[in-house]
């Protein structure tokens, strides 16, 4: 009897390890989680997460993770407005309770209207911003979606090549 080698081994467990980290991501999502790279797809994905969370776990629960830097996933996180335009979910705090009329970009372009105008079928708001993870002003691609009164929303950051 031969014995296995143990780089067949170690392949072996990684390959059953990707498969049991896949099968996890479907029950938990229900859904393939698209890759960063599809960065208008992903954007959503980050949207859907948190407006399932926020069904399955209630609004405390869904501002409990938003607000804390563990909603970060690299240049993405999730935000929430209430009914009444204000910025209640955000990892940063200086963006939560902001008035509405403060979403004017770097250009002087007011977004604020755009976004709040976001259906239950979602729309993209293009604005230039300060991106966290580069520290410079840069063109965002935001999703914003309408659910239960509350706007979610998540974007990504156009790099100076895209």
């Amino acid at each position: 009897m031969r014995k296995k080698s143990s780089s067949n081994r170690s392949l072996w467990v990684a390959v059953v390890a990707g498969l049991v980290a896949t099968a996890v991501l479907l029950v938990v999502y229900g859904e393939d989680v698209p890759g960063r790279d599809d960065r208008d797809a992903y954007t959503r994905h980050i949207v859907d997460q948190t407006i399932e969370l926020y069904k399955r776990d209630g609004l405390s629960a869904t501002l409990d993770y938003v607000n804390s830097t563990d909603s970060i996933d690299g240049q993405w996180y999730p935000f929430i407005i209430d009914e009444d335009g204000y910025t209640v979910g955000h990892h940063n705090p200086r963006f939560r309770n902001r008035d509405p009329s403060e979403r004017v970009d770097a250009t002087g372009y007011f977004y604020g209207d755009d976004l709040l105008a976001a259906t239950e079928y979602g729309l993209w708001v293009t604005y230039v911003i300060l991106n966290p993870e580069t520290g410079e002003e840069q063109r965002e691609h935001t999703w914003a979606v309408l659910y239960d009164g509350l706007i979610f929303g998540s974007g990504w950051y156009e790099q100076p090549d895209s």
